[in-house]
């Protein structure tokens, strides 16, 4: 990316406002010393006069940097920028000058205030040492960072002496309005020395970003007022009645700062900075004339090398129709021949398509401001004709065998046939529990299969006829089916379905099954073995059979003779193997290609490209993917039909049957459908591997091409904006939107496009639109981040702590199955840390630094039991990430917790701690469980679970009461079911349990399990999943209520699942690790053990 204009100047020089500049719009993160003001824009920290002149540009480059502070002695300007990877702290001189780096960490640390002497710095930061963020501090000199004293925090200010911060806890995203409930900003002082903390404020609402001021008052913002509108308020440091200060009725008080003598205040509103004095009273709006263009080229020629977001294939298989950044385009499958550009605009265009014939394309495009499907000449000449015009959002389209209709369905349930001029629009079906799948039409064009969710919210297939009539039930299993196919010769439908679950993480399965429609009049065996012998016979090559199916396909196909009653008989199991992402039939009406995950039970590993018979025969691999890196959250952003990414997807076979086409990542590749076990491989009986299958596979071949998107990102950005907007519009799980007008809401925002410089900006205007509805699970995102990349900050798997009077850093604990838990290396608690990679470390070096980007993946630590190199010895091994350390440090704290239960008990207690409502977790419960069976009661630990989908699966297993006795001769009798665990149980949670986690909790409540102990949880409870922009920026997608079982039908968004009993750990607990909530906890279990008489509740 390019600069403009006067941005080739040096840092640090003047502009004065001109005729060429325009009111500054989006600056953000104001701070005020003595007349001067500095705030974010474009980007970079900039300084500027109150009174609009003598603006400098302090940074000029294509990172963030953001929340610049004034020291107090006027010298610095301290900000956080993630120009080296995440956020980290830099200062500056306030005339400008060389940029000093002070923190090393991939965590994002985020400038909050200086410390009063100007001789250290205040910042959050979520590093991985608890479950929530903490403040740390950093001398202006730079060194080790250090904890500030709270036990968390997201916001502090110092008293003017130094000795006491105010801060906040805890916060909602700054965006979100209106939200009351339990995870709500206070203000709450603590006393440095003393290490307790007073609580302010008490609200359910927003009282945030506390600023301690000379006059004795402590300044927040806060929505108390009756309509929820953001303004300042004041409390006496001592405490008592807050008041307000400032009487906005509209516009949102954000980031505000307080100037070092306690005098001014600036703040975020309007998307504009305002200045407030605080001895006159006067609020007054600063405005900055600037000539400055962003430090992004607002046009960009961007190269796609073999990139897409999606793509098809052509009839004929010489070209493919891709899009890429929403653009539509064609490409040879063979090196060389002409690329064609088709669509060129302001629009988004993708879901490409050929028609069977190959004589037109369809698309989806958002020109009209809706997404639409549009026909145009597979060639690209002529104008555009849009074929749909329906106030709803089109999931997903599919082409006639004729080529002159689609069928096509809605996210509001609804699917359609139209044709391809955009006439005769017809309802075939509707769904009033979720969306159809994919449609597919028969070959004959005379029936399209679809599934549906049904009341249970498991999916059935479904026929209909494409003109119109009854649907008719195909499958009739209690298991989730999807993705219907017909073969070729419209005899046998395919389809995917839930088959069993790994027992590893109760994963669900998918395997493709088979449902011959026409009655099979003839034995399968006998018939395929009188094949068999004509086939060796005649030995024809490998896929003689599939090419000439191809040519028998240039007819069309009779339509089947449905035998509908024996549908469910005739159904059977295909494969048999790891869990299958996708799969297509081939020509031969017998064969289907399939993608299938290589782990167990589709967990891990590469996923293969395969074919067998549809007797389950036959299994040959032809290929192998990459194994996945990571898991996609929520719904799949838009792309290849069939894949999310993470293996081959998006199948496309030739006609003649010769070559496979797929995309994988962003690319479409290529493999001969002959190769892998050479010829089949043997036959598997039911789907299993073959013995002879090929181990590779044959190598891939990339559909190779290159292309430039043209990006006029003020248009792109106007676009995004409009998507993210449709996006909620059609997805929220509220039609209503939470009272809110939602056209008012665009037309609120989208002006303030215009003044945008970077995606980062553009995302805020986004989150503060998307913040009107007061929901959880919601927020947009750039996609990436930082310029350079992030920095993998590895860790040593110790703790270590400061020996000032030594001078050195000595372990005080090293963690339990870490990396330095081994036998032979010898490091343990006491021992002293004399040298990091061969260079002396001393106590208060910032080793963060050291354990960043590495050349060698092993560290060497020099250890010696004294704080001298007499004696000492070198160890080396691989540190570990900062996720690993996460769990260590989980798993410490679990087993302090268990320890604890088991003291407080005299064993006879159990107790689990729930991490995630996600699979691994589940598997662990269910291990525990097993384990602490023979135990009396059993606490049951939720905090700081934020959620997943798994309540159903932990309330199955609690609910189960003894229904018999199971009792060998010899032994002790044993309940059954044997998985069940039946004494008395309690259920802790606070206010961090969000999601699922306030779920289980209710519906342990409302199935009499026991009680629940803690704090209200959060109130954040709306099924979420994630789409994505045009510039790979996601927003998430919040479509899933969820309501008590109550008369009211009780939404428990914005509710929260209050306990039974109440109690909370204070900030002093936290400190000196006294669990309260736990032994409350452990108190109630007890009660219930009186008066039975010592029987285990295992038994």
């Amino acid at each position: 990316m390019s600069r403009f204009g006067f941005l080739a100047f040096a840092l640090s020089v003047g502009i004065a406002g001109s005729a060429l500049g325009r009111e500054a719009k989006l600056t953000r993160y104001p701070h005020y010393h003595e007349g001067k003001v500095a705030f974010s824009y474009l980007g970079d920290i900039w300084t500027a006069k109150e009174d609009g002149t003598e603006i400098v540009r302090l940074t000029a480059n294509k990172s963030r940097d953001i929340f610049p502070r004034f020291s107090p002695d006027g010298k610095w300007i301290a900000f956080s920028s993630d120009r080296e990877g995440g956020l980290d702290v830099y200062i500056i001189p306030v005339a400008g000058g060389d940029v000093k780096r002070l923190t090393v960490h991939s965590a994002d640390d985020v400038v909050l205030n200086w410390n009063p002497d100007s001789k250290s710095i205040l910042f959050a930061s979520q590093r991985g040492e608890d479950f929530m963020g903490k403040l740390y501090t950093v001398s202006v000199d730079g060194g080790l960072a250090r904890n500030a004293g709270p036990d968390m925090g997201t916001a502090g200010s110092y008293s003017p002496d130094g000795t006491r911060l105010a801060i906040n806890r805890k916060t909602q995203p700054y965006w979100r309005k209106y939200y009351r409930g339990a995870y709500q900003s206070d203000v709450t002082v603590m006393d440095l020395a003393l290490k307790s903390f007073k609580d302010l404020t008490d609200y359910d609402g927003v009282d945030s970003w506390p600023m301690w001021s000379q006059d004795g008052h402590i300044y927040f913002v806060s929505d108390r007022d009756d309509n929820a509108q953001t303004n300042l308020w004041r409390v006496s440091e001592s405490g008592g009645e807050a008041t307000r200060v400032t009487d906005f009725h509209e516009g949102d008080v954000r980031f505000p700062a307080l100037s070092s003598d306690g005098k001014t205040i600036v703040f975020e509103r309007d998307f504009g900075i305002v200045k407030l004095d605080l001895i006159t009273k006067e609020v007054k709006p600063l405005k900055f004339t600037i000539a400055a263009e962003t430090q992004e080229s607002l046009t960009e020629f961007k190269s796609f090398n073999s990139t897409i977001s999606d793509y098809d294939l052509a009839p004929d298989g010489e070209r493919i129709v891709f899009a890429v950044r929403g653009e539509v385009f064609t490409a040879p499958t063979d090196e060389g021949g002409e690329l064609r550009q088709i669509t060129e605009g302001e629009s988004r265009d993708q879901d490409v398509t050929y028609s069977p014939d190959g004589n037109w394309l369809a698309y989806v495009s958002d020109k009209s401001g809706r997404e639409e499907i549009y026909v145009l000449s597979a060639d690209g000449a002529g104008e555009a004709k849009q074929v749909t015009d329906l106030d709803a959002l089109k999931s997903s389209y599919l082409w006639s065998p004729d080529s002159k209709s689609f069928a096509f369905t809605t996210a509001d349930g609804k699917l359609y046939t139209i044709t391809a001029e955009g006439k005769d629009l017809k309802e075939l079906a509707s769904s009033k529990y979720g969306r159809f799948s994919r449609p597919t039409w028969s070959p004959d064009g005379n029936w399209i299969a679809y599934s549906r969710p049904d009341v249970s919210r498991s999916s059935d297939i479904y026929l209909i006829p494409a003109k119109g009539g009854e649907e008719k039930k195909v499958t009739f299993d209690s298991a989730n089916e999807t993705n219907p196919r017909f073969s070729a010769d419209a005899k046998s439908l395919y389809f995917l379905r839930v088959e069993g679950d790994d027992e590893s993480g109760d994963r669900p399965s998918m395997q493709i099954f088979c449902t011959p429609l026409e009655k099979i009049e003839k034995d399968p065996e006998v018939t395929e073995a009188a094949a068999a012998k004509s086939n060796r016979a005649n030995a024809p090559d490998a896929n003689a059979e599939m090419r000439k199916a191809a040519t028998a396909r240039k007819t069309t196909p009779k339509e089947p003779n449905i035998d509908w009653a024996g549908l469910k008989r005739r159904t059977r199991q295909v494969t048999r193997l790891g869990s299958v992402s996708s799969f297509i039939p081939a020509n031969d009406g017998k064969t289907l290609v399939f993608v299938a995950s290589e782990g167990q039970g589709g967990r891990g590993g590469a996923r293969a490209i395969s074919t067998i018979q549809d007797d389950g025969k036959k299994l040959n691999r032809l290929s192998s993917s990459t194994p996945d890196t990571a898991e996609p959250e929520g719904d799949a952003p838009r792309g290849p039909r069939g894949s999310r990414g993470g293996g081959p997807g998006n199948l496309n076979l030739t006609r003649d049957g010769r070559t496979l086409y797929f995309q994988e990542g962003e690319s479409v590749y290529s493999i001969p459908m002959s190769g892998g076990g050479g010829g089949g491989g043997g036959a598997a009986a039911g789907g299993g591997r073959s013995g002879g299958a090929s181990p590779g596979g044959v190598s891939r071949k990339k559909v190779a091409f290159n292309v430039t998107v043209r990006i006029d990102k003020s248009k792109e950005w106007e676009e995004m904006f409009d998507d993210a907007w449709r996006t909620m519009k059609y997805r929220f799980y509220d039609p209503k939107m939470h009272s809110k007008d939602w056209d008012a809401m665009r037309a609120k925002y989208k002006p303030l496009v215009q003044y945008v410089g970077d995606r980062h900006e553009l995302m805020n205007i986004i989150n503060e639109m998307i913040g009107e509805l007061n929901a959880s699970h919601t927020g947009a995102s750039v996609e990436g981040g930082s310029a350079s990349g992030s920095i993998a900050t590895r860790h040593l798997g110790l703790e270590l702590d400061e020996d000032q009077a030594a001078g050195r850093y000595v372990v005080s604990y090293v963690y339990e199955e870490g990396p330095a838990d081994k036998d032979w290396i010898k490091i343990e608690k006491g021992h002293y840390l004399i040298a990091l990679d061969g260079k002396p470390l001393k106590a208060g070096d910032n080793y963060w630094e050291r354990l960043g980007r590495r050349l060698n993946p092993k560290v060497e630590l020099t250890v010696n039991t004294k704080p001298n190199d007499e004696g000492a010895w070198t160890i080396k091994y691989e540190p570990i990430s900062l996720t690993t350390y996460g769990q260590l440090r989980y798993d410490r704290w679990v087993k302090g917790r268990r320890e604890l239960v088991d003291k407080l008990s005299d064993g006879r207690v159990g107790y689990l701690h729930i991490k995630a409502m996600d699979p691994p977790s589940l598997a662990r419960f269910k291990k525990e469980l097993a384990e602490f069976r023979h135990k009396e009661g059993l606490v049951i630990d939720e905090r700081w679970n934020g959620g997943g989908n798994i309540e159903q699966e932990l309330l199955a297993i609690l609910v189960q009461r003894p229904y018999e006795v199971w009792h060998p001769r010899g032994t002790e009798p044993t309940p059954r079911p044997f998985s069940g665990y039946y004494g008395p149980k309690v259920v802790l949670q606070n206010w961090r349990s969000a999601s699922n986690a306030e779920m289980f909790p209710a519906g342990f409540r409302a199935l009499g399990l026991g009680k629940l102990v803690g704090t209200q949880t959060m109130g954040a409870v709306i099924g979420t999943g994630s789409y994505q922009l045009i510039d790979g920026s996601s927003i998430r997608t919040p479509g899933v209520g969820v309501f008590l079982a109550d008369e009211a039908r009780t939404n428990m968004e914005n509710t929260g699942v209050k306990p039974d009993v109440v109690v909370e750990n204070s900030p002093e607990d936290n400190l000196s690790g006294h669990d309260r909530q736990l032994e409350t906890a452990v108190q109630e279990v007890m009660k219930s053990l009186k008066g039975t008489n010592g029987v285990a509740g295992g038994e």
